[in-house]
């Protein structure tokens, strides 16, 4: 009997064990394998990928009735069309092995011009540099004088509302050599429930700044006009209105809209070390809730690859610049009826963007 229950015990253990080993060699196939890592990036993708605002083609200016039937001079016609097509060499470029890939992040300002077209006052490109393991974040100022292909001149910030985002990414590769591999576009309200999902955001706020925000209305809801100098955690709402100010200097001393924008990709900064270091279950988590208040042209295959990228190089490094870059532009008091402008040197820009990348 006692030999019986020995063998029992013994055969549970036994299998016990073999369950183990099997699910370790499992967890050091998908985590640590080529194969296994491009398997999890690939249900990751398929996983995230549903839960995106998802546009699959390019909507174009035209007879004014965009797809809810309201009308709207220079609105919508079609879904499916692209204003600007991908260049050849683009397409060619991107079958090859990667060394950059590059995501423009675009804050849509609340009032809108065209149904679902305003203009976009954050204009961020989020370059993921392959070999060097790192993300950079080149803000492009949103004075920035351009004369798009087909339209009169006018700031970059109106592109989107006239040329809808493939009139940036053409004008991006015809500026910069860079057409974005997609964008991510956020509007007021879904920005304020990503910041309140992840938890907030930790600034560094001057005297000068807290009471700035706490007497304008960058923060929309009056309860939250409260915020305190010094490092400080500030909510959706806060956060928003943090990113907005322009008219006094930020913690670097920074004004106008260098100083906004800095204080954009701070925020980003703040959040990618906070999370940088979250095991790929906790991300999964909170991308899948994020997501959804985006909306995004990036197909499901090239969110795999961009999961596999920062998933197997394992990129926990940051930095963040502005164009147009100082010595490359000219501040203007106005440009024909704009006021405000910044007259760039491309040329000049451009190779600073990709000396900066080597």
């Amino acid at each position: 009997m006692k030999k019986k229950k020995k063998g029992i015990i013994e055969t549970i253990i036994l299998s016990v064990a073999a369950i183990i080993a099997v699910a370790a060699a499992v967890l050091l196939f998908l985590f640590y394998t080529k194969p296994g890592k491009k398997f999890t990036s690939k249900v990751v993708a398929s996983y995230l990928h549903g839960s995106v605002k998802y546009v699959s083609g390019e909507k174009k200016k035209g007879n004014g009735t965009n797809k809810t039937g309201d009308s709207n001079a220079g609105g919508e016609i079609s879904e499916d069309k692209e204003l600007f097509e991908k260049p050849d060499e683009v397409i060619e470029a991107e079958q090859k092995e990667r060394e950059y890939y590059h995501i423009l992040l675009l804050g849509e300002e609340a009032l809108k011009t065209v149904p679902g077209q305003g203009r976009t006052d954050a204009i961020i490109l989020a370059t993921i540099h392959v070999k060097q393991k790192k993300i950079i974040l080149t803000s492009i100022l949103r004075d920035t004088y351009v004369e798009p292909e087909g339209e009169d001149p006018c700031k970059i910030n109106a592109v989107y509302a006239k040329q809808g985002v493939t009139g940036l990414y053409k004008l991006l590769y015809d500026k910069l050599g860079v057409w974005p591999d997609g964008y991510v576009k956020v509007g007021f309200n879904d920005f304020e429930g990503i910041i309140d999902l992840l938890g907030g955001a930790e600034v560094t706020l001057t005297e000068e700044e807290a009471k700035y925000l706490n007497t304008h209305d960058y923060i929309s809801k009056e309860e939250f006009r409260n915020v305190r100098a010094g490092a400080t955690v500030l909510n959706g709402n806060q956060t928003l209105g943090y990113c907005r100010v322009r008219f006094v200097a930020n913690c670097n001393g920074t004004k106008y809209d260098y100083g906004r924008t800095e204080r954009q990709r701070m925020v980003l900064d703040n959040l990618f070390e906070r999370y940088k270091e979250a095991g790929l279950t906790k991300w999964v988590k909170i991308l899948k809730e994020a997501l959804g208040k985006i909306e995004t042209d990036i197909s499901e295959q090239t969110m795999e690859e961009l999961i596999y990228v920062v998933y197997d190089k394992r990129i926990r490094s940051l930095e963040q610049r502005q164009l147009p870059a100082k010595g490359a532009f000219e501040s203007r008091d106005s440009i024909g009826k704009m006021t405000g402008t910044l007259l760039v040197d491309w040329k000049k820009n451009k190779d600073i963007f990709w000396d900066l990348l080597k």
